[in-house]
């Protein structure tokens, strides 16, 4: 296993958590978040991917609290899907911070409020080294009137199959690198030998140092 790709596994799922793939209830997960934070005062979630337990209570309503689940459910599909087995990941948090005092109001037909956010996501290897993934970034919130359900359908629908779609890309990328693996294994090394000999003979100008 190649320790390297849990720093690019953190990134993806801090990327995907606060991104427009999350979409719970009649919203983005992070604008159900950012509300929160607003009224509540808490300013930051922190999860435990490997436990699923998440705090403060106050930022955990519903939406939020079903998207935790369901991406704590994820994680370790994730992993393997970057050849990572999950048992080498002794600790797994991601912490996502709002900074309400720098809100913004956005003026236009839409209305709404943009507030800047940092998500970093933190993966501890059975090594006991830590590689972090950081996602820092502006998310907008749109508090026009309730468009018409149809459309915040679509919306969800929509949300749910680029989210399928992300989560399947990475599942097919692990089994392609497993197989590719399991290939380049089982064939002796005289026998790859003699097929890139044969190759360079019936294409010299390919394999001849230049």
């Amino acid at each position: 296993m190649k320790y390297k790709v849990l720093k690019s596994a953190a990134h993806n799922f801090g990327r995907s958590f606060a991104s427009s793939l999350n979409w719970r209830g009649d919203d983005y997960v992070m604008s159900h978040l950012a509300r929160a934070v607003v009224t509540s005062g808490e300013v930051e979630l922190s999860v435990d991917l490997l436990s699923g337990k998440a705090q403060p209570t106050p930022l955990l309503e519903e939406p939020v609290q079903t998207s935790v689940t369901a991406y704590v459910r994820w994680f370790p599909d994730l992993l393997r899907s970057q050849r990572v087995t999950p048992e080498a990941v002794r600790a797994a948090s991601m912490r996502v911070r709002f900074q309400p005092e720098r809100r913004v109001d956005l003026h236009g037909e839409m209305g709404g409020w943009m507030i800047p956010f940092e998500c970093v996501v933190s993966l501890t290897d059975d090594r006991g080294k830590v590689h972090e993934g950081r996602v820092i970034d502006d998310w907008a919130v749109d508090d026009s009137n309730i468009p018409p359900s149809w459309r915040r359908r679509l919306r969800w629908w929509l949300s749910d199959l680029r989210r399928s779609w992300h989560q399947y890309r990475f599942r097919q990328w692990g089994m392609w690198c497993q197989i590719r693996s399991s290939r380049s294994e089982r064939i002796p090394p005289n026998i790859r030998f003699q097929r890139t000999a044969l190759r360079a003979a019936a294409e010299p100008g390919r394999y001849t140092a230049q």
